[in-house]
């Protein structure tokens, strides 16, 4: 109060944003960020912390004040706009206060003079020049709910469930996709206009996503309800007692700054890849001791023909870190045939087996087959022997998602 003199004791916030806030559940919210708008005196951070206390007590729920690093993790933004006109401030130039404290030619008062005259100033010298505020005073309080963040891991064991929408030749689209099954929960769970998935990297609609799940994270706008932990451990096994191909684990609330980890996961990490390949002609242990060897190969890929349509024509320099591959056995071989009707057993000493370990962003497939030579090397040149690739799962990709929660400040709260 030395600061504002007691300027603005006679106006009530805290009421008036307990209204604003009322369509909004406010049960799980964690903690809330004020923001004060744009107020002449200069005299808003002053203001944020006077009411403060009264606010967080009426919210149930404490306040974080404003920082640009960590404006995007607080659940709930509460902005108070203060409209003044300057004219209302003219009685400023007058005394026990200095005339230097209004720059007449920009239209606006200089904030460090300003201070400086009215800590000086005593409250009953101020109001014998005119009455403060005037009518002229506007206060406009908007709540809103800041994007929240749910991470997790999921897994896919079916060939024919693309991770995003996909629409056919005709234009409808084909149902079911892991961001549906992923996203229509959350948003239905907590209320929001909108979920987004987005994940570390992703798998075609043929290819299996196994081990221990692919990262990700979906992006919820203006919640309502706010996620706990024990919301999220009902909407996960909601999700794998109702999805049987597509599973989801360890879903959590996360900060935004976490979701950069993804991001980098995305191009930074290694992958671990299972291959089942076909040949052109029978192989011999000599084509398998040179796959075998294969340790920190540098490949140079054109972006693949079946992406360039939508990807820039590059050539990008790639590496595989490891291969482990075999002959598949004969009731291996069977097997196969038994799932897919257009395999025989005469492929016996033709379809091999190979786990890769590869750096991010490498095209598997074009690794294999060698897309017409656009990559190589490839497995057909290494072994002397056209391939192809009948199967492929993505077998793990080592990263740590989603982050440990550190330190009682960002415990979960479950009771209120």
């Amino acid at each position: 109060m030395r600061t504002c003199k007691g300027l603005l004791s006679e106006y009530e916030c805290v009421g008036s944003v307990g209204v604003t806030c009322s369509n909004v559940d406010l049960l799980n919210v964690r903690s809330y960020l004020c923001g004060i708008g744009r107020i002449n005196l200069q005299i808003k951070t002053v203001f944020k912390w006077l009411m403060a206390e009264e606010l967080s007590r009426f919210l149930g729920v404490p306040q974080v004040f404003q920082n640009a690093s960590k404006a995007d993790d607080q659940d709930l933004m509460v902005n108070i706009e203060i409209r003044i006109e300057n004219d209302e401030f003219m009685w400023m130039c007058r005394p026990p206060l200095s005339w230097d404290v209004y720059n007449f030619s920009q239209g606006k008062f200089k904030s460090a003079r300003l201070e400086e005259s009215l800590a000086k100033a005593k409250f009953e010298d101020i109001k014998k020049y005119k009455k403060f505020p005037g009518k002229a005073v506007q206060i406009a309080i908007t709540v809103a709910a800041n994007t929240t963040f749910v991470g997790g891991r999921y897994t896919k064991n079916a060939r024919d469930i693309s991770q995003t929408p996909w629409l056919k030749q005709d234009g409808l689209l084909i149902s079911g996709n892991v961001e549906d099954i992923l996203c229509k929960p959350l948003l239905m769970a907590f209320r929001a206009d909108e979920a987004r998935m987005h994940s570390a990297g992703r798998e075609d609609i043929d290819v299996r996503m196994l081990g221990s799940g692919r990262p990700f994270y979906v992006q919820l706008t203006n919640v309502r309800k706010f996620p706990t932990q024990a919301i999220l451990d009902e909407i996960e096994a909601e999700i794998n007692r109702n999805s049987a191909h597509v599973k989801c684990f360890k879903l959590t609330p996360v900060k935004k700054s976490d979701t950069e980890l993804v991001k980098q996961g995305q191009d930074e990490k290694q992958k671990e890849y299972r291959c089942i390949i076909k040949t052109e002609n029978e192989v011999t242990d000599e084509m398998i001791n040179k796959l075998d060897s294969v340790e920190n190969l540098d490949l140079l890929q054109k972006t693949p023909l079946r992406v360039l349509h939508r990807r820039s024509p590059l050539t990008r320099t790639k590496r595989i870190i490891k291969v482990s591959a075999r002959v598949l056995t004969r009731e291996e071989v069977e097997i196969c045939c038994k799932r897919d009707v257009n395999l025989s057993e005469s492929l016996y000493n033709r379809l091999v087996v190979a786990e890769v370990v590869s750096e991010a962003g490498t095209y598997i497939k074009e690794f294999v087959h060698g897309d017409f030579n656009r990559t190589v090397p490839n497995v057909g040149t290494i072994m002397g022997n056209r391939c192809d690739m009948l199967q492929l799962d993505v077998a793990n990709l080592s990263m740590e998602w989603p982050p440990a929660r550190k330190g009682p400040e960002e415990k979960i709260m479950e009771e209120t």
